[in-house]
């Protein structure tokens, strides 16, 4: 039989049976920021840019006013719910009518379901679990990543290789990402449930904004598919990102508590 104090920290688990890792979450990782060509205020979202059953929620809400997207790889090694991977879309910017603006994830997987629900419930997170293969050739030091479905690892729908750039690659060069301000803010909209008990739906509108401080250095990013894609268009935006990209070491992340509001208009 387990001691008082031990069932007093004995973890929550969830209606699926996963532990309930309340925010904000202290992490540490590496990640990389592949940059992505403006969209205009009126420009149609690229196919693959949300998963079907998500698309109406997070097109909803606010107006879309464009600017550069991204793309982002993160490799976690420390966080509430262990090690995990993530790769993210994001379109760009919107704003709201009571002054808020703020980026808004649209596509995102990750290798784990605990990540999934617990980013799903804590911030609005669109999160699905996918397959994550890292390859690296220790002869170039080019590291490639490809993003799978569960169900079908040999068929991915996000690929990329990255480099370094001699000389420039050499250079690290500390970054906080407080000189953003709400540049870095993220606004997220209500998600509806899933097929599964772990791809959770929300109710209110999340609003926060992730500290992190890292050491940045630049590197070369190529997308995979045809013509430089990193996507296939469907599991993933076949969006074509700059040539240069940015490798964060050593970062540590603060992802607070969010602001919850009921709508956002």
């Amino acid at each position: 039989m387990a001691s008082e104090s031990q069932s007093a920290t004995a973890q929550v688990l969830s209606e699926s049976g996963i532990p309930v890792a309340p925010a904000p979450w202290d992490l540490k990782a590496r990640s990389w920021i592949f940059v992505l060509s403006p969209l205009s205020k009126q420009a149609n979202f690229p196919a693959g840019w949300a998963a079907p059953y998500q698309a109406e929620a997070l097109a909803g809400g606010g107006e879309f006013i464009g600017g550069p997207g991204m793309i982002m790889v993160v490799s976690y090694t420390e966080t509430p719910v262990g090690p995990y991977d993530e790769v993210m879309y994001v379109p760009g910017r919107w704003k709201y009518a009571d002054g808020t603006t703020g980026t808004r994830i649209t596509r995102i997987y990750v290798s784990t379901a605990a990540s999934m629900e617990n980013g799903r419930r804590n911030w609005n997170i669109p999160k699905q679990v996918a397959s994550f293969s890292f390859t690296e050739d220790p002869a170039t030091a080019v590291w490639s990543l490809a993003v799978s479905p569960l169900d079908a690892p040999s068929a991915p729908f996000f690929k990329v290789s990255v480099g370094r750039i001699p000389l420039l690659s050499s250079f690290r060069i500390p970054f906080s990402s407080k000189i953003l301000g709400n540049l870095n803010t993220l606004v997220q909209p209500p998600l509806p449930q899933g097929s599964s008990p772990e791809e959770m739906g929300t109710e209110k509108w999340a609003v926060l904004t992730p500290l992190m401080k890292q050491k940045l250095r630049f590197t070369k990013v190529k997308g995979e598919f045809e013509d430089g894609k990193v996507g296939d268009g469907i599991g993933f935006p076949a969006v074509v990102p700059w040539g240069l990209a940015y490798q964060m070491e050593d970062v540590v992340m603060d992802f607070v508590v969010p602001e919850w509001r009921d709508e956002l208009k």
